[in-house]
């Protein structure tokens, strides 16, 4: 079950982390990269995490 809760997590950190790059891409606002920022620092947590469930089956 977690193993699929932080795949959900990581795929939708992934889509943000898209959606804010289209963003910034767009109109250049410095207010977007810190949304980039916090999508990419909560993609590589959940990366982590999926790691160590994969591990502990």
């Amino acid at each position: 079950m977690m193993n699929r809760v932080v795949k959900w997590v990581l795929l939708l950190c992934v889509v943000s982390l898209v959606v804010n790059g289209l963003l910034y891409w767009g109109t250049g606002n410095r207010e977007v990269l810190i949304n980039i920022y916090g999508a990419l620092g909560l993609g590589v947590l959940s990366a982590i995490g999926y790691l160590f469930a994969r591990k502990m089956r």
